[in-house]
């Protein structure tokens, strides 16, 4: 389409250089199909537990905390909004008296 706005994008979709890291961030476990390293991933699984738990509940513990923040911001900037508005609405009475 000539007048696609985003056509000349297809080809140059930048690709993050590195991933982030952070302190929820899981760990990476595979797993394989032999039998042998199930039986040998069966105790890492099972001590990793209680860490992945805990990671788990500070995940969902900062979810919930960035949920809150995330609607007071919403509600602020909505506010802030209705302020300039009834500033704008004030000045554009005063600009029409002004014209009289």
């Amino acid at each position: 389409m000539a007048d696609d706005l985003y056509g000349d994008l297809d080809g140059t979709v930048a690709k993050p250089t590195q991933q982030p890291t952070t302190s929820t961030q899981l760990p990476n476990t595979s797993v394989t199909s032999s039998a042998g390293a199930e039986e040998s991933s069966a105790p890492i699984n099972h001590t990793n537990q209680s860490k992945l738990e805990q990671e788990l509940y500070a995940t969902r513990a900062e979810n919930e905390e960035l949920k809150k923040n995330m609607g007071i911001l919403y509600r602020t900037a909505k506010a802030e909004l209705e302020r300039k508005d009834r500033t704008i609405d004030m000045l554009q009475n005063e600009l029409d008296s002004l014209r009289r």
